[in-house]
């Protein structure tokens, strides 16, 4: 695979447990998201690079029993886990497939697409955006939620912290993505010629809970990156992991996820 392309977030098991508790993180933002959308039974809808399913299954959920969702990814592994995990909670109505982003068949065939946390990592994204347009059915809506890492924090000051957050920058930028796609979201859909766009910011941050774990767990989880760009030796990220998660387990300590910019609209009339 060409390093331009590659996903900078280790894939498989340990990258769905990420997204295990990224998903949940995320789910009240995500949630009321999809509610100024007015998502209503009998819809279709495709979440493109779906990961573990959690949204996916979500979609699922809203436009039951007439309606359905499809999730696609790049890693089987995490698609095989989110075909278990569905039928474990009785869903028929959703399914996973494996396709890249760019590579959809382009026939018209759904009423709302949904991307998360996937164009930052993607060197044309625009590309991309003009392939989930073609999947839409006229008046379709277009929902995309992607970081910007710039916005990210952590108070007191924190020399681990502010490692990891040049490393992520680096090996992300290396790739060809941008870590501050959310920045950029809306003027994208703009020019890409989405009609009634609207903008949330939101930023899910905390002294205690999961979401104080996910710095530690992110920088676990692009390790493979950062040893195959030679930014830092395997010990030195020990060191970082190690203290990143002694600072999430320090009450006084205020940190979250990046920035989250979500972007929503619609296609044109004819």
């Amino acid at each position: 695979m060409n390093r331009k392309n590659q996903y900078v977030i280790r894939g498989g098991i340990e990258g769905r447990e990420r997204l295990r508790v990224l998903g949940r993180v995320m789910q009240k933002s995500t949630a009321a998201l999809l509610d100024q959308v007015n998502l209503s039974e009998g819809m279709t809808c495709l979440d493109v690079g779906c990961g573990g399913g959690d949204v996916t299954r979500e979609l699922a959920r809203r436009v039951a029993p007439a309606g359905k969702a499809v999730g696609i990814d790049i890693d089987e592994t995490k698609l095989s886990i989110a075909r278990e995990e569905a039928a474990e909670q009785g869903l028929t109505n959703v399914e996973f497939r494996l396709s890249d982003a760019q590579e959809i068949p382009t026939a018209p065939e759904y009423d709302l697409v949904y991307s998360r946390f996937l164009l930052t990592h993607l060197a044309d994204p625009v590309s991309a955006i003009r392939s989930f347009l073609k999947q839409l059915r006229p008046t379709g809506f277009l929902v995309v939620e992607d970081i910007d890492f710039s916005g990210s924090f952590a108070h007191p000051e924190s020399r681990s912290f502010q490692r990891f957050f040049d490393l992520y920058n680096t090996v992300v930028q290396n790739r060809g993505g941008d870590p501050n796609m959310g920045q950029r979201l809306p003027g994208l859909l703009h020019d890409c010629g989405i009609q009634d766009l609207k903008v949330s910011v939101v930023q899910p941050t905390g002294l205690q809970g999961e979401v104080k774990l996910l710095n530690g767990l992110t920088m676990e989880n692009i390790a493979d990156a950062v040893l195959e760009d030679d930014l830092a030796t395997p010990e030195e990220i020990d060191k970082i992991v190690r203290e990143l998660n002694d600072y999430a387990a320090d009450p006084r300590t205020l940190t979250g996820v990046p920035r989250v910019v979500q972007v929503w609209g619609r296609l044109p009339f004819a």
